[in-house]
Order: C-alpha cells, then structure tokens, then sequence
C-alpha cells in the first residue's frame, strides 16, 4: 500500500519534463519550426496596453462619474432628478394640463 502512495504523490509527476532541452530540439525540421516560434514571440507588442478610450453615452458617462478615483454620487443625484422629472412630466400630461385655465373640480 505504501508503494502505492508513494508512486501517486511523488515529485516526479508535479515537475514538468525539459521540452526546450537541447538533446531534444535538435533537428533541422524542428529547428525551423522553433525559429518560426521566436519570429512570432519577437513581433508581439511589449508593455503594457493602454488602456480603451471610453465610447457611446453611457461609456463616457460612467468613466466620468463612477469609474476610478473620481467616483461620486452625482449619478444617485441624476437618478433621482430624472424619476422626478419624468413623474412630473406624466402628471402634467395626464392632469396637470387639464387644468391650466379651467376652474378645477
């Protein structure tokens, strides 16, 4: 049993094998297709990306307002005017106008 356990939690298995191991590169097919591979490596960009410049209407206005160190509450603000402004708007549609210049009942 011991045996056992030894083959399944030995070290071996956690330590990936050497593939860049130069006895086993070698060969002109490989040779090619490992200089193919740092050609590709090399062209890759280096550094950091920049990070996307914000788009549309609620991209601008949410690094604006809730994004990074400039968050607030202006957008809880925005909210909250916006409901009254639309409750108001539907209350004079559906009332307000009625009354305007009309003796109200």
């Amino acid at each position: 049993m011991s045996t056992v356990f030894r083959r399944a939690y030995s070290t071996k298995t956690l330590i990936p094998p050497n593939v860049a191991a130069a006895t086993k590169v070698s060969g002109s097919g490989k040779d090619a297709q490992i200089g193919q591979l740092v050609n590709f490596y090399k062209q890759l960009p280096k550094g950091t990306v920049e990070a996307p410049k914000p788009s549309g209407l609620f991209g601008r206005y949410k690094a604006k307002y809730i994004d990074g160190d400039n968050a607030s509450v202006a957008p809880l603000l925005h909210l909250i005017f916006g409901v009254f402004a639309i409750g108001y708007t539907i209350d004079y549609h559906f009332h307000l106008k009625h009354h305007k210049n009309v003796e109200h009942h």
